[in-house]
């Protein structure tokens, strides 16, 4: 069944988020700088600024020092080697960001004080949207007072502007944050029935369990030498626990337990066999799904006025990865097969969201109120909203590009909630921008799955 969307001119700007537990990508920063009418607004010594660049950007895993530790992300925004640091800046003057933050955190400015793709900010800015670039901003005499530099895809990355008239830095007093002082860790003691107990199941494992039989009787060299190598520390943890050195005792059975892991993952079950060669057509199907999603979305999108720096997905890249993974398989290795199309399919779903990202958003339509605009809005994304059962009926996507669609859907649905409360306030201003973004995210996750 051919599926259509609404007939008006709509380009998807769509929001991004992959699904999966996030790490900070962003590199650890040169050395850090900060501008002298920065450094003399937020108090500290000035240094010298880079030949370039104003400010040096990239991602790390939050600290206590950063404005918003416990809120949104777990991984923040670095400013000159300050979490989260508070800018002043001056209207009239041009400043400029070198950003390095990673693919999946792109950098914008933003009237929202948790970003998360809304509110952006666009007169005197270049380069929203940016995770590996330079953003330029030039705040002009109607740029509001207070704004915020955040990432488009989390909440709270980032941290606060003040905007100032020329003459007025001096004004805005910020104090440097201050690191939580580390707590003094308690002495660790060892209960010695709980570490008894630790290495009578460290021996059932290594000693008497289906695992150590498969060992024993398999031609894997590598298994037997870490089984026996296991073995051996068990026998070392047992007797310096017999001697009363619980702390030996206990780094010795930890040892065993983790060799005896990597030994019986060489010579897996039956069962665990299955899943692995179940997980590696898995795989290959959503890596397939996945490739001709994105040739769909290329050829609709590259004749598209709003798309920009579009690049062709670097099959002959993937189709080395396929072949790796395949040899591997033959060999039995399955495993690592899959390590590699779990590879493979990461950088098909990378490429086919910054080909999304890369659209912009325009519609020829006239509004006499945000409250009618909407509205209107409200509409598309309720239209959009009632197509997900029906697609997924007719489409059936693989387990990986359903997570995929599943994490548009569900941002999607809290801007919508967001947008509401907002409209419930009579701030139509507010609730639009999130709407929009709200029913951009979940045409994009239909589009994912090749809904038209």
């Amino acid at each position: 069944m051919p599926f259509q969307f609404n007939g008006k001119k709509f380009l998807l700007a769509a929001m991004l988020t992959i699904g999966s537990a996030v790490s900070a990508f962003g590199a650890t920063p040169a050395a850090s700088a900060v501008s002298a009418t920065s450094a003399t607004a937020v108090g500290s010594v000035a240094q010298a600024k880079p030949a370039a660049y104003d400010f040096i950007v990239v991602s790390v895993s939050k600290d206590p020092t950063h404005p918003h530790p416990s809120e949104g992300s777990k991984v923040g925004f670095l400013v000159n080697g300050m979490q989260g640091r508070t800018l002043v800046l001056v209207r009239g003057k041009t400043y400029t960001f070198n950003v390095d933050t990673g693919v999946m955190h792109d950098f914008y400015i933003t009237t929202d004080p948790a970003g998360w793709g809304t509110g952006t900010l666009t007169e005197g800015v270049t380069g929203n949207f940016t995770y590996k670039g330079v953003v330029t901003f030039s705040p002009t005499a109607t740029t509001p007072d207070v704004l915020y530099y955040q990432c488009r895809n989390h909440k709270f990355m980032g941290g606060q502007i003040h905007v100032v008239n020329p003459g007025d830095e001096g004004k805005i007093k910020i104090a440097e944050p201050v690191a939580a002082p580390a707590a003094a860790k308690p002495a660790q003691t060892i209960d010695k029935g709980e570490l008894k107990q630790k290495l009578d199941f460290a021996d059932m494992t290594i000693n008497k369990s289906d695992a150590a039989k498969r060992i024993i009787a398999s031609t894997n060299a590598e298994a037997k030498a870490k089984h026996k190598d296991a073995q051996d520390r068990l026998a070392a943890g047992l007797s310096a626990f017999n001697a009363g050195d619980l702390a030996l005792a206990k780094a010795k059975t930890d040892e065993a337990s983790k060799l005896m892991g990597e030994a019986a993952r060489l010579v897996p079950s039956e069962f665990m066999l299955g899943k692995s060669k179940a997980r590696y057509e898995e795989l290959l199907q959503g890596i397939k799904g996945l490739e001709a999603s994105y040739a769909q979305n290329y050829a609709m999108i590259s004749k598209e006025a709003g798309a920009k720096n579009m690049q062709p997905l670097d099959s002959a890249k993937i189709n080395k990865s396929l072949d790796a993974a395949k040899a591997l398989f033959a060999e039995g290795k399955y495993d690592k097969a899959n390590e590699i199309l779990s590879g493979a399919l990461d950088e098909v779903t990378i490429a086919l969201n910054k080909m999304l990202a890369n659209r912009t958003m325009s519609y020829e339509m006239k509004f006499a109120t945000p409250e009618e605009e909407y509205t209107y809005e409200l509409a598309r994304y309720n239209h959009f909203e009632e197509l997900i059962p029906l697609a997924l009926e007719q489409k059936q996507p693989p387990k990986d590009m359903l997570a995929l669609m599943d994490g548009y859907v569900k941002k999607g649905k809290a801007k919508r909630d967001q947008a509401a409360a907002d409209a419930k306030q009579k701030n139509f201003a507010a609730a639009l921008d999130k709407i929009k973004a709200a029913a951009d995210d979940i045409e994009s996750g239909l589009k994912l799955i090749g809904v038209r």
